[in-house]
């Protein structure tokens, strides 16, 4: 099936891209910006939660992966 392995390639390149930029985002020169503690973010400084959002959101990018990759 053409159509699946073009989409299991743009899935890859995706989450590749994405894993690429969290790298950025969470070391040093990417993080500089965001290295706060206020505001808060429920309950957490800002510079912790930017690093949460960053596991989640890789946490989805694996969801993908796997509903692509298993089928």
């Amino acid at each position: 099936m053409p159509n699946r392995s073009r989409l299991k390639r743009i899935a890859t390149r995706a989450a590749i891209a994405y894993f690429v930029a969290m790298a950025v985002a969470v070391t040093f020169p990417g993080v500089t910006p965001f290295n706060t503690i206020r505001p808060f973010i429920f309950g957490v400084p800002f510079v912790f939660a930017w690093y949460l959002c960053w596991i989640v959101g890789s946490l989805l990018v694996f969801a993908f992966l796997y509903k692509v990759f298993s089928e």
